[in-house]
């Protein structure tokens, strides 16, 4: 991403984000601050949950944004595509994984790398897809699952929620922003559709693991492979053409020939995975290209799914943060990794690394504050 890019796109989500509290549209609106601060509970370090779907079910912060990014899916208008949303939100499985027989990983991946959407210095075929015992079954809820790897942005229970909600509050400023400022009417369905399923693989890639880390992810066409795997997931659901593209658009806009060329690579590799002619699907032309013409929603949630920018740094400065804290206050060995990752999970989950980094950055005495009123020796 160019410099002038980034600064583009980030005073647009500013003002954007100004903006959408003025609105009065008759789109479903949704409120833009919590009904109340989260509540949050304080632990013995050795009593914090052993599982990570607990640490976040026991959450009022993941609680308040689950309510409200399931009632984003209810604003959507089409009841077909919000059942659609509804049912990836209540079960994320890799469904198209179902499909496989004996030697189609094997198959899918060769297709893959014949295409160059595999890269085999970083990914194989033993390593295509994570391991699944019911592709029917999600690993976890979404609920429960981190925003992304786990030195990435909110690594902890319950991330994935708090990422969503915020991306899907992005995109209605800069949608509502369009409409007050150019008249420009995006299609809603599609562009909160998008994105709330932009990161539906998650919890399939980044199942927790014993020790309170995450998966390692893979490559698949230069991203994370979650990615991919997401829009290979909605495709094999049959969600709209027009949802499934402006999901892809998540990681890249199509405002260039070169973007517009890896959005459809990731469209074809998903179609691939998912076992779907793109073409026939409606989401590719027969050349290869992207369908024309490029339709808005797409820009609208690639800018929303922005939130990555801050939150990542801040879970970079928080880790290093708690680890320090953690040794300091609490006694938690450097070389112990199961109570250090329980420790960081508990407090991200609580409060977000978002609201412990703002105290981090300003003031080290709230930042200790914050930490020992949610977890004691």
């Amino acid at each position: 991403m160019e410099a002038k890019d980034f600064s583009r796109r980030s005073f647009l989500k500013i003002s954007a984000g100004a903006l959408a509290g003025m609105a009065l549209l008759s789109v479903p609106r949704m409120p833009h601050a919590m009904a109340a601060p989260p509540e949050t509970t304080k632990v013995h370090l050795a009593d914090i949950p052993a599982s990570c779907e607990d640490i976040a079910r026991g959450s009022d912060l993941v609680a308040q944004n689950w309510k409200k990014l399931q009632g984003y899916a209810d604003s959507l208008r089409d009841e077909t595509l919000k059942a659609q949303v509804k049912g990836v939100l209540e079960n994320p499985a890799p469904t198209f994984v179902s499909a496989y027989g004996a030697g189609d990983v094997a198959r899918v991946y060769e297709e893959l790398l014949a295409k160059g959407l595999v890269d085999p210095a970083k990914i194989s075929a033993d390593t295509l897809l994570p391991p699944i015992r019911n592709p029917r079954q999600s690993p976890q809820p979404f609920l429960t699952a981190p925003g992304s790897g786990y030195m990435s942005h909110h690594p902890y229970p319950g991330g994935l929620v708090t990422h969503t909600t915020a991306n899907v509050t992005i995109l209605l400023g800069i949608y509502h922003a369009y409409e007050e400022v150019f008249g420009y009417s995006c299609d809603y369905d599609t562009a909160v559709a998008g994105e709330i399923l932009h990161d539906l693989a998650k919890p399939y890639v980044f199942q927790w693991q014993s020790d309170g880390s995450s998966l390692k992810e893979y490559t698949i066409g230069g991203q994370g492979a979650h990615h991919v795997l997401s829009v290979a997931e909605s495709i094999y659901r049959g969600l709209p053409p027009e949802v499934v593209t402006a999901q892809a658009c998540a990681h890249d806009h199509p405002g260039s020939a070169k973007d517009a060329e890896q959005v459809a690579g990731w469209l074809l590799a998903a179609s691939i995975l998912a076992g779907k002619d793109p073409v026939a699907y409606g989401l590719l032309q027969k050349d290869g290209s992207l369908r024309a013409p490029v339709q808005a929603e797409g820009f609208l949630v690639h800018l929303g799914d922005h939130d990555w920018v801050l939150s990542g740094f801040s879970s970079t400065k928080c880790i290093a943060y708690l680890k320090e804290y953690g040794q300091k206050h609490l006694g938690i060995d450097a070389a112990d990794a199961r109570t250090f990752h329980a420790f960081r999970n508990y407090v991200g989950s609580e409060v977000s690394f978002m609201r412990l980094y703002q105290l981090v950055s300003k003031d080290r005495k709230q930042a200790d504050a914050l930490v020992a009123s949610l977890v004691t020796k």
